[in-house]
């Protein structure tokens, strides 16, 4: 029996796939090339970066929530994902 796929290859393959495929779902039209490079010039996918990235970092304590900020604003990240148990505090004030 085949080893199973690890979820990091299969994330790999299942974007590449994501990326190969044409608009429209249909793998054997013939693609219109004004569409082509109409899609192609509009942005699919943003950047963004998960707290969880630095966890060797948060766990060492060299990390606060506020210098994870500041680092994806230094990275030009579209978005975050803020793991919550690494905030100071999660009370509503």
């Amino acid at each position: 029996m085949d080893k199973p796929m690890l979820r990091r290859r299969f994330l790999v393959a299942a974007g590449a796939a994501a990326v190969a495929a044409p608009p429209g779902g249909n793998a054997f039209a013939r693609p219109r090339a004004a569409a082509t490079i109409q899609t192609a010039k509009q942005a699919r996918l943003f950047v963004g970066c998960c707290a969880y990235s630095y966890f060797k970092y948060f766990n060492a304590g060299s990390m606060t929530m506020e210098s994870f900020i500041h680092r994806a604003v230094e990275l030009e990240v579209y978005g975050v994902d803020i793991t919550t148990y690494w905030l100071k505090s999660v009370e509503p004030e």
